[in-house]
């Protein structure tokens, strides 16, 4: 069974109150959402509330959703909406040192290439936050989750064509930003 009938087959099921085939749904697709998650909101914690939350939420829309459509990227924005929330609660709290240390345990690379690297990621994040949120959000999905431009408009429910636009500006938005460090040839 192809896996878009497969899915739609879990969706309708799911959708009469099968418990087990939404728990199926969630087996098959736990990883993608999970992988997304982290990628947005780099805290392994935090990515795991937002994942939870994205499947209870689908849960309770599942009765809403059109089986015959891809099920990852309808879980994919409930996702993305998720990690939105998680970061706006994140700034309600103090910031936790945990990444730095992970990362200054890495055995495999000096000190100041650690701190350089993390200087670069700082600095990158810092102007994708300064950009307006669609075109964060874009360059999130295409360069961090490595999704295509027709997935990107499946998810946004936006025609391929303003992806692409979204995209364009959005890369020179970042490249005339004068704050993002430039890097050598």
């Amino acid at each position: 069974m192809k896996t878009l009938d497969w899915d739609r087959h879990l969706v309708e099921r799911a959708q009469l109150g099968e418990k087990v085939a939404f728990e199926l749904l969630v087996d098959q697709y736990r990883d993608a959402v999970q992988k997304h998650a982290h990628r947005i909101l780099r805290d392994k914690e935090d990515a795991l509330d937002a994942v939870q939350d994205t499947f209870l939420k689908a849960m309770r829309a599942i009765g809403r959703f059109q089986a015959g459509r891809p099920v990852l990227p309808w879980l994919l924005r409930i996702c993305t909406n998720c990690c939105v929330d998680a970061i706006r609660a994140r700034k309600q709290r103090p910031d936790s040192i945990e990444p730095i240390e992970m990362t200054l345990a890495d055995d495999a690379a000096t000190a100041d290439t650690i701190l350089e690297q993390r200087w670069l990621q700082e600095e990158v994040r810092s102007a994708l936050d300064r950009l307006p949120s669609r075109y964060r959000e874009i360059l999130w999905m295409r360069h961090y989750r490595d999704m295509e431009v027709a997935e990107i408009a499946e998810v946004l429910k936006k025609p391929e064509g303003t992806i692409k636009s979204w995209l364009f500006r959005a890369r020179a938005l970042l490249k005339n930003d004068p704050a993002m460090p430039r890097l050598a040839s």
